[in-house]
């Protein structure tokens, strides 16, 4: 177990890098450190492995003060993956590799076959076996990293140390790479400086978020990772979704922050199961006025509406749509100067989404992702869902296929709303 106990760093004695941090990690735990630049990542790491002495506080390896401990124990305790791979000799991989295995080798004796065999598996699991006679200044960045990487591993420690460990890599070889790091989970404690948020997210149990050389959340990447977190310490204007396959959460930085408001259109989106999700972004990069609903409160349409404000009317799972929340409908509805329904599910708790509509002849409704297809694979009301469809497209409701359609479609409604282009 690693505990950090309101350590404070600073490298001219003056400015402090890192303030009163304080977290303990587990055994066999896989911690991300993310933050922005300059915020004391690597500082931190650096003073966990004892590169810096902390000007206050104490950093202990299972109740050992770091400061006490011998160097050959602390070698055999922690590895590291430093940023740089430069090295400044002409040694073999092969040599570098080995070098792992120097905190467990007596001195003046040489490497047994065990200390090989270590070595070799190393390189196996980290695909540098082929290199293994050559020099290391010979190879490309990426291999060199994987050497590093590899000589930590024949290191056999109980604690790893990761500064962006897969920063040279291609993205092929970060996922092989981190792969080996999470197959260790249980076993070695690893804890690693991230910039990428989602490979973070992906791999680790924990992330701990740095800014400004404070600790400003901890906790599972569910809780670290959230729309306010990125706004605040990242400045950046993003989404954030869950993986339906594993769980975890994954960042979708939103470009730009869209055209200045038309004020010609406002939108409502009758949407659901995740077919509203991207169609709300768009929309909202393009600077319309937006509304959405009815949806349930679990529903990932309303997590993205909620995220982007916009507003929105909701009712909880597994029931019918309440007359208070079809009469906010209808006023939403009565605003809106276009209407667009997504292929969405249809089932009896969603129908009176649908079955309002007869009533909004006036109001152009626009049917997306639907094109000339019945959707009946997404009906799951008998048919009546269908029916309803097939109503409001003999009532003039247009069919759009795709964003293109989409936009073009939009623009003739603005059109038809301008005084200017209308004489």
């Amino acid at each position: 177990m690693i505990r950090v106990d309101h350590i404070d760093v600073s490298y001219d004695g003056a400015t402090k890098i890192l303030a009163e941090l304080s977290f303990t990690v587990e055994r066999g735990a896989f911690i991300g450190i993310i933050g922005p630049n300059g915020s004391g990542k690597t500082t931190l790491l650096k003073t966990i492995s004892r590169i810096l002495s902390p000007t206050g506080g104490v950093v202990r390896i299972d109740g050992r003060d770091l400061a006490s401990i011998p160097n050959r124990d602390l070698a055999r305790t922690l590895g590291v993956v430093p940023q740089e791979t430069a090295i400044n000799f002409d040694f073999t991989v092969m040599d570098v590799v080995l070098m792992g295995r120097h905190p467990h080798i007596d001195r003046l004796a040489s490497e047994s076959k065990e200390d090989i065999a270590i070595a070799r598996r190393a390189m196996a699991m980290t695909g540098t076996e082929q290199f293994r006679d050559r020099s290391v200044n010979e190879i490309s960045g990426g291999e060199r990293q994987r050497v590093i990487i590899a000589r930590a591993l024949a290191q056999e420690p109980k604690v790893l140390l990761l500064d962006e460990p897969t920063s040279h890599l291609d993205i092929s070889h970060q996922i092989e790479i981190l792969n080996i790091f999470k197959k260790l989970e249980g076993e070695v404690t690893t804890i690693g400086v991230f910039h990428d948020l989602n490979l973070a997210a992906h791999y680790c149990d924990t992330l701990i978020l740095l800014d400004r050389g404070e600790i400003r959340a901890m906790g599972s990447p569910a809780d670290v990772l959230t729309r306010d977190h990125l706004g605040r310490i990242f400045h950046i204007n993003a989404t954030v979704k869950k993986s339906p396959r594993t769980g975890k959460p994954y960042v979708i930085p939103i470009i730009g922050e869209g055209a200045p408001l038309r004020g010609a259109l406002r939108i409502h989106l009758i949407c659901g199961g995740g077919t509203g999700s991207d169609l709300m972004h768009e929309l909202h990069q393009q600077g319309y006025a937006l509304s959405a609903g009815v949806l349930c409160i679990n529903d990932s349409d309303y997590e993205i509406a909620a995220e982007l404000g916009i507003p929105c009317i909701t009712e909880p799972p597994f029931g019918e749509i309440r007359p208070d929340s079809l009469h906010e409908l209808e006023v939403m509805l009565g605003c809106a100067d276009a209407v667009i329904v997504t292929d969405m599910p249809v089932g009896r708790g969603n129908l009176a989404n649908i079955r309002i509509l007869e009533r909004y002849c006036a109001t152009p409704i626009i049917l997306f992702g639907r094109s000339d297809a019945t959707g009946a694979a997404r009906d799951f009301t008998g048919g009546e869902a269908e029916r309803l469809f097939a109503l409001l497209k003999a009532r003039g409701a247009t069919a759009v296929a795709d964003y293109q359609d989409l936009w073009n479609t939009l623009q003739d409604l603005e059109r038809r709303g301008d005084p200017a282009e209308q004489g």
